[in-house]
């Protein structure tokens, strides 16, 4: 019997979330960070304080790391794939430009070595696995 590809990309997030609560790896927060720094450019406050909270959440799922991308997964597995999906990228910091950033990052620098140290083989791993299972899933 074959597998649907939920529930393919349900079984690659165990590992990587696993691999990414070993290594420590989360979301990219200081891109959430920064943007809660600025705040002050926003003269309503109603909007300022929705901006916040935004904010906020997003900096707090994405400093869950591997246990968004757990949780991710078993939404995938639930067929709530888009919150699913939505919910490992802001876990692992992994989305559809990800790829590009890297991509990027390593034409720039002229050093593979200085990206490919920023985690150990099994974060790189987990981070992989991860995006493998965003894409995958329908």
């Amino acid at each position: 019997m074959l597998l649907s590809r939920n529930k393919v990309s349900f079984f690659l997030t165990l590992p990587a979330g696993v691999l990414l609560i070993l290594n420590g790896i989360r979301g990219p927060t200081e891109l959430y960070e920064l943007g809660l720094q600025y705040l002050e450019i926003i003269g309503d406050a109603f909007i300022r304080s929705v901006v916040t909270a935004v904010l906020v959440s997003l900096v707090l799922i994405s400093m869950m790391g591997g246990f968004a991308v757990l949780a991710g997964g078993l939404l995938i597995f639930k067929n709530h794939v888009l919150t699913g999906k939505l919910l490992i990228g802001l876990g692992a910091g992994v989305g559809f430009f990800w790829p590009l950033i890297l991509f990027f990052t390593l034409i720039m620098s002229w050093d593979t070595s200085l990206v490919a140290a920023q985690y150990s083989i099994l974060g790189w791993t987990g981070l992989f696995l991860a995006f493998a299972a965003v894409l995958i899933a329908k």
